[in-house]
């Protein structure tokens, strides 16, 4: 069996398209973050992981359980059952939407040993393009280099161009098949249909798969990339995964886990830790660099919905709602807990460790400057780039550092002997983070997920909105010369996010005078938390 748990596939190591395994049938001892364990080489390659999994991830057997995270949604936003869900909210944004989707069933193939069934979204905004379709598939025979085209053999080259037949199925495919090519026509869904998909006789594949040397049993999730360096694309492709696992019919089989396999020249990008951690115990597959063996039969496979057809942009094109949304905030909360080793919230302190000044309630003021990576690819800018270039950055700084401290400076905790200083005893520290300097993980997130106000230019690092707080948290985003772009508007409702919209604000002391407002009413609700979570704690040492 080919297995991406802690081995390779026949003849082949980390990196290379040839080679053998030269381990013979030895005993393998593999040093892993949970300990020592031992494992057959067999006859495959055995690779160490160069970087551990947290014990968080490494214990966690039920991630892909994606149920578990929409209950828990409903939970939050109807406030355990006494508030209803609104209709039209939950039909776009919520149940209604998986609902609907999970619905829209369509079999590719029938009669025969393969099958190959895709689940449409019902059209958005373009026309009679498809909205989005989610494919699965058994017994799928796939040549991955042939099906990868110039991709392997034009570096640079984005996506597949597949030959036909490199995509094989034992079954009688529908002809004509149920979307015309215009309809899925930027669908990663073309590329199968269409460009790689043939009928290959029963016999054909049923002797591919029935040799385990030649098989990929566990689930495999087939995915071609849009932006994996952009934050707000990178987590469409998150959505539409966690989308998947819901309408999947065989989620028994999600059981095994599910290794993720990508489908595109595009860089390994920022987010590969999250990814890491939703595979896991399976390593992430970049095809371009290690292809499957020709012929390799896969059992089960879920083929993702491309990345711009995320619900929170094909389907909004220059509209706001103030919808909650219950899958996107399921998805937010697994992805925060799939990372929570680096959020606060998670730490379980040493006994007696605590604060000398306990009632005190720190916040943080985050500035997302783009200065360093405006200088460095100015030169290569689209005019959609560039158009929102502020060239202020330096006095946006200084003049949201002093504001911050003039708000500071009314507090009762700076200015104990005024009359008139403010009792609430919260106050907030000022940084500023160039995204492009620090590795998303864990450095981003360390800033982000002790960040209570979030200002930036509109732009990916928006996106950043989804780490804060609800509750405890707000986002300032300045539309410079952006108008009509409001998904990271729509996401922060989507959220129950506080969000304010600046505009083409050129006056650093708008934008200031902005943040002392948000201030005030963010300090308010840090302030509740800290004394719920006061009271709270003090049950518990009462209960103990």
């Amino acid at each position: 069996m080919i297995n991406e748990l802690i081995r390779e596939g026949p003849g082949r190591m980390i990196g290379q398209r040839q080679g053998r395994n030269k381990a013979g049938r030895a005993m393998i001892l593999l040093i892993v973050y949970i300990g020592y364990i031992t494992v057959p080489a067999s006859s495959l390659n055995v690779t160490l992981m160069k970087y551990p999994v947290p014990a968080h991830i490494a214990k966690w057997t039920d991630k892909l359980k994606v149920q578990r995270w929409l209950d828990a949604a409903h939970v939050e936003l109807t406030k355990n059952g006494t508030i209803p869900l609104g209709r039209n909210c939950d039909d776009q944004f919520g149940m209604g939407y998986l609902e609907k989707w999970r619905a829209a069933k369509k079999d590719v193939c029938t009669s025969g040993s393969s099958t190959y069934t895709c689940y449409e979204h019902p059209p958005g905004d373009n026309g009679n393009n498809v909205g989005s379709m989610f494919c699965t598939a058994t017994n799928l025979v796939l040549d991955s280099d042939d099906f990868l085209g110039d991709v392997i053999t034009k570096p640079g080259t984005r996506y597949p161009n597949p030959k036909k037949g490199s995509a094989r199925v034992a079954c009688t495919l529908r002809d004509p098949l149920p979307w015309s090519r215009d309809e899925v026509a930027d669908q990663h869904t073309d590329r199968w249909l269409y460009g790689a998909l043939k009928a290959v006789p029963e016999a054909e594949i049923v002797d591919t798969c029935s040799n385990p040397r030649t098989t990929v049993s566990y689930p495999v999730y087939f995915v071609t990339r849009m932006d994996p360096t952009n934050a707000y694309h990178h987590f469409e492709e998150v959505n539409n995964l966690f989308a998947a696992l819901w309408i999947y019919p065989h989620k028994e089989l999600l059981q095994q886990g599910i290794t993720v396999v990508t489908f595109d020249g595009a860089p390994h990008g920022f987010f590969l830790e999250l990814w890491r951690r939703i595979a896991y115990p399976y390593r992430i597959r970049f095809l371009r660099q290690r292809s499957y063996p020709p012929g390799t039969c896969f059992k089960n496979v879920l083929i993702a919905s491309m990345p711009h057809r995320s619900f929170y942009t094909h389907f909004w094109p220059g509209r706001t709602t103030k919808c909650r949304s219950l899958f996107f905030t399921a998805v937010v909360n697994w992805a925060h807990a799939l990372m929570s080793d680096i959020r606060p919230e998670s730490y379980i302190w040493p006994e007696g460790q605590h604060r000398q000044n306990d009632d005190t309630v720190v916040g943080r003021v985050t500035w997302v400057s783009r200065r360093h990576f405006e200088t460095a690819n100015q030169h290569q800018f689209t005019s959609w780039q560039s158009q929102r270039m502020m060239g202020n950055d330096e006095k946006i700084i200084s003049t949201l550092a002093s504001a911050v401290m003039q708000w500071n400076g009314r507090s009762c905790l700076r200015n104990p002997g005024k009359s008139d200083c403010r009792k609430l005893p919260v106050y907030f520290e000022y940084g500023t983070m160039e995204l492009g300097d620090h590795r998303w993980y864990p450095d981003q997130l360390m800033i982000l997920s002790r960040t209570n106000v979030l200002v930036a230019i509109h732009g990916a690092g928006v996106f950043n909105e989804i780490w804060l707080r609800p509750s405890t948290s707000a986002v300032i985003e300045i539309l410079h010369n952006s108008m009509g772009n409001y998904h990271y508007h729509n996401i922060a409702a989507f959220l129950g996010l506080p969000y304010f919209d600046m505009g083409s604000a050129y006056d650093p002391n708008d934008i200031a005078s902005k943040l002392m407002q948000v201030l005030d009413d963010t300090a308010q609700r840090m302030a509740s938390e800290h004394k719920r979570k006061a009271a709270e704690s003090a049950t518990l040492t009462l209960v103990g």
